[in-house]
């Protein structure tokens, strides 16, 4: 299982915000509670690989670049 980390929640901030999509829209998007990606982005919680899968698509990323250090 993978450990949560701060590139996570900040490469996830970093995209939504390059995407011009408040937390609202994205946690929409991906189907999700906008509470759960505010826990993701703040480190609190890590994501199920399949919705980091759907993060990174919604997002246009890879998973890779999601995990990261930037």
């Amino acid at each position: 299982m993978l450990k949560p980390n701060e590139s996570l929640g900040k490469n996830i901030t970093y995209y939504r915000k390059w995407r011009k999509l408040s937390k609202a829209q994205l946690a929409a998007i991906v189907g999700m509670n906008v509470d759960h990606l505010h826990c993701i982005e703040s480190c609190c919680k890590y994501p199920q690989i399949c919705v980091l899968a759907r993060l990174a698509a919604a997002l246009g990323v890879s998973i890779k670049e999601l995990v990261e250090e930037r």
